[in-house]
């Protein structure tokens, strides 16, 4: 059993930054995908069955995949795969655009962990489902529509793949980012080494623990300037710097306004 439609967007809708190029599902027995390179991203998801994934070339070892699971192919690089011999269900979508990679860059999208064991799937399989509906001929939009769809299927294989403990370290820093620590102090907090808790911050959040200190803080500074009269100088210790002329300038520089700028127009043309 197999379905697939295909998308060719025009140049209005690669201006979206991110379109899908296919969508479809089979049911896979007796077939195995060797030595493949593509010029777009896939995601492909496993709802039943098992099998096998190797990346990066064809002497890699082979990582086993058993549903519920996931596994992402990237643009220009190889891949193998092959289900086992009962077989397997898959669900794939093929797309592309600059906005793919810098998901990449935020860790949504991981090379390095192209294979995910889910603990469960209803978030995507119920996203895979809009993609079918979406695709139909006739369907009204269907670029803009497939091309929304796909950035929720991103956010959501991240969010399925959170763990307890990625949650908690985010938990910790939004109750704990503007106390006057080091990232080591907050990582014996928590229990774990530095090390340990660069990994579970990147996979949370995509980002380091010192880069998501900076964020938060700056997100409370701009609420205490639109919500509160407080002094650029008690902004700045309220959100955890001594040197209120230091907050000023990381502040200038991360949104692109002084923190008076920002009281005065509340608008934020950069981002922290």
């Amino acid at each position: 059993m197999i379905f697939a439609r295909y998308l060719t967007p025009a140049r209005e809708h690669q201006r979206l930054g991110l379109v899908c190029l296919g969508v479809g599902w089979q049911q896979v027995t007796g077939m195995q995908f060797e030595g493949r390179v593509l010029g777009c991203y896939q995601l492909t998801l496993i709802t039943g069955g098992s099998g096998w994934f190797r990346s990066g070339n064809r002497h890699a070892p082979r990582i086993p995949v058993q549903a519920p699971a996931a596994f992402l192919l990237f643009p220009g690089e190889y891949h193998a795969y092959s289900p086992d011999p009962t077989g397997w269900r898959e669900h794939w979508v093929l797309f592309e655009g600059p906005t793919a990679a810098a998901y990449e860059d935020l860790g949504f999208l991981d090379r390095a962990e192209p294979v995910m064991s889910l603990g469960g799937v209803r978030p995507l399989r119920q996203g895979f489902d809009r993609l079918l509906t979406a695709v139909e001929p006739g369907a009204p939009n269907r670029e803009v529509v497939t091309s929304a769809i796909v950035h929720q299927l991103i956010i959501d294989l991240k969010t399925i793949r959170v763990d307890e403990d990625g949650s908690r370290v985010v938990r910790y820093f939004d109750e704990h980012a503007t106390e006057p620590l080091t990232v080591g102090e907050h990582a014996r907090r928590l229990g774990l080494d530095e090390a340990g808790l660069r990994s579970e911050m990147q996979r949370a959040t995509g980002t380091t623990p010192k880069e998501y200190i900076v964020r938060t803080r700056l997100s409370r500074a701009k609420r205490l300037l639109l919500a509160t009269d407080q002094s650029i100088h008690e902004v700045a210790r309220n959100v955890g710097y001594d040197d209120p002329a230091y907050f000023a300038r990381l502040f200038s520089r991360r949104v692109q306004q002084s923190p008076s700028e920002f009281r005065r127009t509340g608008q934020t043309p950069g981002q922290p």
